[in-house]
This record gives structure tokens, sequence and C-alpha cells, in this order.
């Protein structure tokens, strides 16, 4: 049974295929009574990829209508699952052998904090006016870890991803928590946006937008598109709502 938010939870969701892709492999789910929201960017072509987003974002969905994370712990322990579950489904079945996917997802909880999680590209930031737009996660990508290392990273290091779903890869989840303030938005993304998309550009359009969800996750969708539109591209904001 879903444990219902004591706020209301304003969420927007939209997705497109992009210009130069045959599917779209973004998947994102959104349980505003519970608080939660998630996205996923299904990698390893062909339907596999799709298959993979499509799987994680089920997991969370049967998930938390069974009972939301209400801890760092737990939501790091509920990734965990999904991951293994994943790859038992290849185990099952050879022939997504390899599939793999990005993962950000975030629980708000009723004293307003916001739990995230995230493997791969797929990033969260939070927006309001006080203090702009604040990016939460850290890419998981050959580029992130060359500069931890003091390496120069190379052309393409963005687009090898570290850390993902799937693909017989066992790993550690990265969580973390932020307390929200009463105007925060919640920004969730597929790289088919951040991208192409300067954060700078992201944080205007929040702004201009600022006090309706739904035109803020066209114009973001419209300026990946704009941009050249040359991935899925997938937001999800959100909004604890005002008294």
């Amino acid at each position: 049974m879903t444990t219902h938010l004591k706020s209301a939870l304003t969420v927007s969701a939209r997705t497109h295929q992009g210009l130069t892709r045959s599917e779209n492999q973004d998947a994102s789910y959104t349980n505003p009574s519970a608080g939660f929201i998630a996205v996923a960017d299904g990698l390893g072509g062909h339907q596999s990829g799709k298959l993979c987003a499509e799987l994680t974002t089920g997991f969370f969905e049967a998930a938390v209508e069974t009972e939301p994370p209400s801890s760092i712990e737990d939501l790091f322990q509920l990734i965990k699952q999904c991951n293994h579950a994943l790859i038992q489904h290849q185990k099952n079945n050879a022939e997504v052998n390899g599939m793999r996917t990005t993962l950000v997802c975030g629980q708000i909880t009723d004293d307003h904090q916001l739990l995230y999680g995230w493997a791969g590209d797929s990033r969260v930031y939070i927006f309001d006016a006080e203090d702009g737009l604040v990016q939460l996660s850290r890419d998981h990508t050959l580029r992130e870890s060359k500069l931890d290392a003091d390496l120069p990273p190379a052309d393409g290091d963005d687009h090898i991803l570290t850390k993902s779903l799937g693909g017989n890869q066992v790993f550690e989840p990265v969580c973390g928590s932020v307390q929200l303030r009463p105007n925060h938005i919640i920004v969730l993304s597929t790289d088919g946006l951040t991208g192409l998309v300067q954060d700078a550009s992201i944080e205007a359009i929040l702004s201009a937008h600022s006090s309706n969800l739904d035109l803020a996750a066209n114009a973001l969708i419209d300026s990946a598109l704009k941009a050249g539109g040359a991935d899925n591209v997938t937001v999800v904001l959100a909004q604890i709502a005002p008294h």
C-alpha cells in the first residue's frame, strides 16, 4: 500500500525520441502521491536498451507501490535490488545479455528531504530563484574518473560510462540527500538534454517558467530539439505544492 505524502507534489514528465534516433529508449516513472520520481536511459542497442529502461522503471513502480523508501539506506538497497533483478533477467534471457541503463531517482519525504540516487550520466538538479540551478549528481563517466585522477580527459570520454544498471555489473549505488525549500524545483533528466543544452540555458528556462512545470518541461525538451535533438530526451520536474 502506497504511503501518501502529507504535502501535495506537482510533477511534469516529458519525453521525445529526438531527431536522429529510430526509437525512444528512455523511460520514466512518477508517483506524486508517494513522492517518488525516476528516469532511466537505456543502453545496449536494438531493443535491449529500451527493455532495460522499462524493466528498471517497472521495478521501482512495483516497489514504491508496496513501500516507498524512507531513508538513504532504503534507496541504496532498492537500487541494488533493481540491479540484481536486471542481472537475473539477463541470465534467464540470453538474447538481451549486456543490456544496461542509466538511472536517476528521487524520493521526497514528509519533512521535505530529497533522497536521490543515480548511476551513469542521467542527472538530478534542484532549482530556485535564490541559488539558481544546482547539480546534485556527478556523471559516472570516464571523463570524471580521469579528472579525479588528475589525468587529462580525451574526446569522447564523457560518453563512456563507468557505472550503470544491468550488464552483469555489480556496483555500489551513489545516494545523497538535500533539504528542500518551498520553491525548489527538482529536475531529473537524461543526457539528451544535458549533453546538448548548457546549464545556464536550463536555469534560464526554469526561471522563466517556474510557476508552470508543464511549460518548463516542454521548453526544456524544445531546447534539446533546437540544439539538434541528437538523442532521446526525457525530463521530469517536481515541486512540493505551496500550502
